[in-house]
């Protein structure tokens, strides 16, 4: 009996061992070169095949009673009647992610539990989806012919030091004024005009993908002569500095309103302190100048006070000695009376 039980834990214990996850990508998949991965071209979308996932054991798999995930969110597995699928749920982009390695679990739903796992490893290849990138939208410079150069410089995202991120520079105008190096970038003035002018140039950037990707800039130059160092410093200075996109152009004009502002609230107080000056100095003035009248007025006051007081007096004593004498002529003429 226990020989049987023996046998019968050997014949499982080999059954399990010979149960594999199976993984075959499509031929054209191709295996890596650099490492054991297989590369596959950036750009798949979200639900793109990748590879199919079988179970293989000497016997029949029943596929529900297994379940099977991936360590990766970019990937998933997709189950259908007969097998599994590797699929994508986001777009391969190799400027987001170059290379991938995760793992692949499979969880048996039904005793005994097996569990088994298989590593993969997928390289993302490159196409030429970016395009040549330059760090301004629009350069200023001052040159003097012959004498000095101005360079730019574009940027490519694809994989480096392949055709789909090398560039080349041209000029699409002023050939005849200008030539710029299409591979350093640097621009020269190659003839000297009559008339020192400013030139605005069109400079191309164009990778050498299949199918060439393309950018363009705008180049702002001022020619100046070669004895006009002083003017070469002062343009290169204002040049540098002039706002070179719409943001600053709003940031330069709040300036500019803030300032007015400030200008036209200091006038006013100027105005306002002024005119307090004005009107204390002018009653300062009213007040002398009723200050000054006082004694006068005073003196006034005094005279007029004495000759009515003269005045008054000489009447009283008119009255009074016009009243004596009536009184006499009265006396006198009542004892003539009485005489008779």
């Amino acid at each position: 009996m226990m020989m049987m039980i023996l046998i019968f834990i050997l014949i499982f214990i080999s059954s399990i061992n010979s149960i594999a996850i199976d993984v075959r990508y499509p031929q054209f998949f191709h295996q890596s070169s650099i490492d054991s991965s297989v590369e596959i071209t950036e750009g798949k979308s979200p639900g793109s095949f990748i590879a199919f996932i079988n179970l293989i054991n000497d016997t029949n798999i029943e596929f529900n009673e297994w379940s099977l995930n991936t360590t990766e969110s970019d990937f998933k597995i997709q189950s259908n009647a007969l097998s599994y699928s590797l699929i994508t749920t986001k777009t391969l982009d190799r400027e987001r992610k170059n290379f991938y390695e995760f793992s692949i679990h499979a969880q048996r739903l039904v005793p005994p539990f097996e569990k088994l796992s298989k590593q993969i490893r997928i390289r993302i290849l490159d196409i030429n989806d970016c395009t040549p990138t330059f760090n301004q939208t629009i350069y200023h410079t001052t040159m003097i012919p012959y004498q000095s150069t101005f360079t730019i410089q574009a940027t490519d995202c694809d994989e480096s030091n392949t055709d789909n991120s090398r560039i080349k520079y041209s000029l699409s105008n002023y050939q005849d004024l200008f030539r710029i190096n299409e591979t350093t970038g640097v621009i020269e003035s190659i003839k000297s005009p009559n008339t020192y002018e400013r030139y605005e140039i069109i400079v191309v950037a164009r990778d050498y993908g299949k199918p060439s990707l393309s950018s363009t800039t705008l180049v702002q130059i001022q020619l100046v002569s070669s004895n006009k160092k002083s003017l070469l410093s002062a343009s290169s200075s204002s040049w540098l500095h002039v706002e070179q996109n719409s943001q600053n152009l709003i940031i330069f004009a709040g300036i500019l309103a803030a300032l007015f502002v400030f200008v036209t609230l200091f006038i006013c107080l100027l105005c306002c302190v002024k005119y307090k000056l004005r009107r204390r100095k002018e009653d300062n003035s009213l007040t002398s100048s009723n200050l000054t009248h006082i004694p006068s007025m005073l003196n006034d006051k005094k005279t007029f006070s004495s000759s009515s007081s003269t005045t008054s007096s000489n009447d009283l004593q008119q009255q009074t000695a016009n009243g004596q004498f009536t009184r006499l002529a009265d006396d006198l003429h009542f004892e003539r009376s009485a005489v008779s």
